[in-house]
């Protein structure tokens, strides 16, 4: 059953739906919307499937999130620092719980004023809509993007929280659009792209999260899936 929620926060209007999908007997996807001091805080976050423990990262991770910003200054160390340590708990915490291995994507966006600062790992994703230009902001970390991949080779992650090593997560700024969307795998690799514009722009942004999913489910629903819609607020 597909779960929905939404509602209208400083100027912005969001929605949310995730689904265990057709398939899967676990939703492993999570997702959050937060107040936080320097602005309004939406994530995504897709647990690794054949590894354990992956709903319990995805959840770790966006609510670790929130929790660090929740008493820092974004920006020192800011996104990329604070995912970088988040990083490090998550795969201490994974062996503490015996889940060595446990690991999640994460796709993050503060609205900040002015500026949307954004933070990303895995192969969720983040797009921007402003008139009618939308396009990806986040680049897939996968096999498959790398120069001469292939697309059988999407579900193999090149980096991820709770990797070994130092993470190095993409991140930046850029002017506050219109409306974004975050979205897990399970959503953008079934649904026709141009559904995703169409959504943001739906006059109920519940409605049209809840839409998406069904359109992902009705051809198979192989995965979770799990869409945010975020968009100014009018009248």
């Amino acid at each position: 059953m597909t779960e929905v929620a939404g509602g209208t926060c400083r100027g912005w209007r969001w929605a949310a739906a995730t689904d265990t999908g057709r398939r899967r007997a676990e939703n492993q996807d999570a997702w959050l919307m937060a107040e936080m001091p320097a602005g309004l805080l939406f994530a995504v976050a897709d647990g690794m499937g054949g590894h354990p423990n992956g709903a319990w990262a995805a959840r770790f991770a966006v609510d670790e999130l929130a929790a660090a910003l929740s008493v820092a200054d974004v920006t020192a160390p800011g996104l990329p620092g604070i995912t970088a340590s988040l990083n490090r708990r998550l795969r201490e915490t994974a062996i503490r719980l015996g889940t060595p291995g446990a690991g999640t994507t994460l796709t993050a966006a503060l609205l900040d004023g002015d500026v949307l600062r954004w933070v990303h790992v895995g192969d969720s994703r983040l797009y921007a809509l402003d008139g009618n230009r939308f396009r990806q902001v986040s680049r897939d970390h996968n096999l498959a993007a790398e120069p001469g991949g292939h697309p059988a080779l999407a579900n193999v992650l090149t980096r991820c929280l709770g990797m070994a090593g130092e993470l190095e997560p993409d991140s930046g700024e850029l002017p506050v659009p219109e409306a974004l969307l975050l979205a897990t795998d399970g959503l953008y690799q079934l649904v026709p792209a141009e559904s995703l514009p169409e959504a943001l722009q739906h006059p109920d942004l519940q409605t049209a999260a809840a839409r998406l999913v069904d359109l992902a489910n009705n051809v198979g629903g192989p995965d979770n899936v799990t869409v945010v819609l975020v968009r100014r607020a009018t009248g």
